[in-house]
């Protein structure tokens, strides 16, 4: 019997060897196997009966009240095997397991009680006077039952009872190997699947993606499918390829799809793919069970019905991030037919009223629907990846063909263009030749003059269009060039004006051609006084010649504002006469606040590397001169005033390279996940030292959360805010580092940090701009405090290129709050 069980890999025949080999072992009337349905129903899949004693119940289903939830459960914790004996209204019961502890039981111990009536009934009614039933397990779950009944009275031995319980545990085994191999007989085909459809792209024609969607959606098992290329350029239509049952639109029935859009295409369907969860993270696609199960807008729904269809699966077309269409999978509703050995009725207690026949009945369930199981859906993305790789590639080639058509195209043009002007030069030369002929009999003179006037009109018109190609080029690069740029004639009245130069004075071009330029350009010295008419630069340039480049001039707008501005003016020359300037002017109120924000920047880098390195060179200097021999605690101090300050200084370096790094986009973020209360415990461990030196109250409220950032920047902006706070606090206060979870109106969740000290507090008029480089509320207390004003510029780039903002809020003597969120 064992051997047999051995021999066979596949579970039918394996099943039917065992039921015949048990029957022939008990010489009882019938043995069944009985497995559970997921509804706790089940089945009988295997049977040796002797039809003359007791009917076949083979194929048929039993509803989940025939074994109660509670005989189910000894079933699979204890593993209790059961005798029932109708003739002595007693059934007996030895339990493998304990089920309160899990404890082996003996095996041999069988304990008989009085049987349940309803008991003694239901197996009265099937024709049974003995019975015995063994659970069999799989995967730590109740997969069935091996079942023996007799139509007389009859005892079970306890060999017999070890026999049956060995088969069923070597059922067992062979359930686990016969699963094994349908998921390799499985993936195989799958693997079989994903090779063909390979193949078939592999030229990617449309004959061939339209073979590779019916075998994509034969190998699902599917009533239809769809694939939508979406198109490169706008206003162009996406392909389309379909095969089987396809959704039914009401644009499609009134038969006016040249103006509506291919469901892909439909606006509330691409709203509800964003909207909609896909099936896990690794997997990105949308599984529909039942379509009357979801959120989507009625008529979509309604076309998908109108069709036949009841469940689909959505799979997008990626290729390196590049979104090129979507692989639809589409199934129609199912019949389920169960044969059933027993009608179920809820209105009929077994317990008051006999159960009197156990006749078979077919039941036909309509309108059903499968689910979607994950192997089928890892089978369609599988394919789906396939079908972009081929989509892709085939662009590429589209592009390669659609490049060499043109250059093609391109070589027989000129190829027509010179087959033209070869023929009008022979026509030409023929024609000429004549007329050559013809006027060989008039003089020399008319000849040659003929000849001067031909090349005089030939030169005006080639210099006349190069003039009209010169000044539309001008045109063009007055129009497009930045700088102010205007022309002055000799009495200093605007000749032309670029449209940038027009912007930055407050006028419209034509409002300020005509005019003099003092009448609408007032500009004054950098001092503020203003030019008179003949100590005016241009002025000079419109009567000597001489060139002027000033710089820090100031120009008033219309409006009366003012801005200072850099400008050359250059005389226009004809003939050696001077007819005019050209003027070029630029603000450079940006290039005055960038030089002011370098010098305050250089003073401050010059103090904060100053004043580390004068303490270095004194400790170092008292430590090299043998001073401090004799005094090792002094030496030891000077040693750790020279070790912080070279802190300091690394921590100076560090900020000035970190900000270089981020601007030229050479700084890196290596994510990972961490902890959120890890990183703050990490920033307040590395700043307790600091807040004790400073008598600062250094407190956190931490939030247990798993982030994707990079840990070392996120300690690097929690230590920068932390060591904001602690300078500019009071000996003696607090200074908190909080997180919590921070809802915004987008679906993605962010966890805010904050961090607040009971400082003095920032101008309202600073809240922003501390955020920039070599910016602080007061660039004295670099002289007192420390900083370069590159601390906030950094920390904003850190959290900017983790996908959150930062920003601050601020009561003047009440102390500041800063706050920065990370997405989750």
């Amino acid at each position: 019997m064992m051997n047999r069980i051995r021999q066979s890999l596949e579970l039918p025949a394996i099943l039917s060897g065992t039921v015949a080999e048990v029957r022939v072992f008990l010489g009882t009337d019938r043995v069944k196997v009985y497995r559970f349905d997921e509804d706790a129903s089940g089945e009988v899949v295997a049977e040796s009966v002797n039809c003359d004693r007791l009917p076949s119940l083979l194929g048929q289903h039993f509803p989940p009240g025939d074994i109660p939830p509670e005989a189910r459960e000894l079933f699979l914790k204890a593993r209790q095997r059961s005798i029932v004996d109708v003739a002595s209204q007693s059934i007996g019961l030895s339990p493998l397991d304990c089920p309160e502890t899990v404890a082996a039981l003996d095996a041999n111990d069988i304990r008989f009680r009085p049987v349940d009536p309803c008991h003694v009934e239901y197996l009265t009614s099937m024709g049974v006077q003995s019975s015995l039933v063994v659970p069999i397990l799989h995967r730590n779950e109740l997969w069935g039952l091996l079942v023996s009944h007799h139509s007389s009275p009859r005892q079970v031995t306890e060999r017999e009872l070890q026999v049956v319980q060995l088969v069923a545990d070597q059922l067992s085994i062979a359930i686990a190997q016969s699963t094994l191999l349908e998921q390799s007989r499985l993936q195989a085909q799958q693997e079989a699947t994903i090779n063909r459809v390979a193949r078939l792209l592999h030229s990617m024609t449309e004959m061939q993606v339209q073979q590779a969607l019916e075998l994509t959606v034969s190998a699902l098992q599917s009533a239809g499918g769809r694939i939508y290329i979406a198109p490169k350029r706008e206003k162009r239509e996406g392909q389309l390829f379909v095969c089987g049952t396809q959704p039914i639109f009401s644009w499609e029935l009134q038969k006016t799809t040249d103006c509506q859009p291919t469901l892909e295409e439909y606006p509330s369907w691409q709203i509800w793919l964003k909207m909609e969860k896909t099936v896990s993270k690794e997997l990105e696609a949308w599984a529909i069970r039942d379509l009357y199960e979801v959120a989507l807008q009625s008529d979509i729904v309604q076309a998908f019905l109108d069709g036949g269809i009841r469940s689909l699966l959505v799979i997008p077309l990626q290729y390196r991030h590049h979104q090129l269409g979507y692989l639809s999978i589409f199934r129609s509703e199912i019949e389920i037919e169960t044969l059933w050995g027993r009608r179920a009725d809820k209105d009929d207690l077994r317990h008051q009223f006999p159960i009197e026949s156990f006749q078979a009945w077919q039941e036909l369930k309509q309108n059903q629907v499968r689910d979607w199981k994950s192997g089928e859906i890892e089978l369609a993305s599988a394919l789906a990846s396939h079908f972009a790789i081929a989509i892709h590639q085939y662009e590429l080639y589209q592009q390669v063909y659609t490049l060499n058509a043109e250059l093609q195209e391109d070589i027989e043009e000129r190829k027509q263009v010179e087959k033209k002007i070869s023929a009008m030069n022979s026509e030409l030369e023929r024609r000429v030749n004549e007329r050559t002929a013809e006027l060989r009999l008039v003089n020399t003179r008319l000849l040659q003059e003929i000849g001067e006037r031909e090349r005089a009109l030939r030169e005006r018109k080639l210099a006349q269009t190069s003039l009209e190609r010169l000044s539309r080029e001008s045109e063009l690069i007055l129009n497009s060039a930045g700088e102010g740029i205007y022309g002055l004639n000799k009495q200093g009245k605007i000749t032309f004006v670029n449209p940038a130069a027009a912007r930055m004075l407050g006028y419209e071009v034509p409002e300020l051609l005509d005019r003099f330029m003092h009448e609408v350009a007032i500009h004054s010295k950098p001092d503020g006084s203003r030019y008179f008419s003949d100590d005016i630069p241009i002025h000079n340039t419109l009567e000597d010649g001489t060139v002027q480049h000033v710089t820090d001039d100031i120009f008033y707008r219309r409006d009366g504002s003012k801005f200072p501005v850099e400008y050359v003016s250059t005389p226009i020359r004809e003939k050696a006469r001077i007819v005019g300037a050209v003027v070029i002017f630029k603000d450079i109120t940006e290039r005055q606040i960038v030089e002011r924000m370098k010098d305050e920047f250089v003073s401050i880098v010059s103090h904060e590397l100053r004043t580390p390195l004068t303490s270095i060179r004194s400790a170092l200097g008292l430590l090299a001169r043998g001073s401090l021999n004799k005094q090792p605690e002094k030496s030891h101090r000077m040693l750790e005033i020279a070790f912080d300050n070279t802190n300091r200084l690394v921590r100076l370096i560090n900020d000035i390279l970190d900000i270089e790094r981020i601007n030229s986009g050479k700084a890196t973020m290596e994510k990972q996940t961490c902890n959120a209360a890890d990183l703050m415990m990490q920033a307040v461990n590395e700043m307790q030292a600091m807040a004790e030196k400073a008598e600062i109250n250094l407190e956190q409220t931490p939030i247990s959360v798993e982030l994707w950032v990079d840990p070392d920047r996120i300690v690097q902006t929690l230590t920068n805010l932390l060591s904001n706070a602690i300078k500019f606090s009071p000996p003696g206060s607090t200074v908190s580092l909080t997180a919590r979870l921070w809802d915004t109106s987008s679906d993605r969740k962010s966890i805010l940090f904050q961090v607040k000290d009971q400082g003095r507090g920032i101008p309202e008029d600073k809240l922003e701009s501390i955020f920039d480089r070599f910016q602080q509320v007061d660039a004295s207390n670099s002289r007192h405090q420390g900083g370069t004003g590159l601390g906030l510029a950094i920390c904003r780039n850190i959290i900017q290129q983790h996908g959150g903002k930062i920003w601050a809020e601020s009561i003047l003597t009440k102390g500041s709050s800063f706050y920065f969120t990370l997405p989750i």
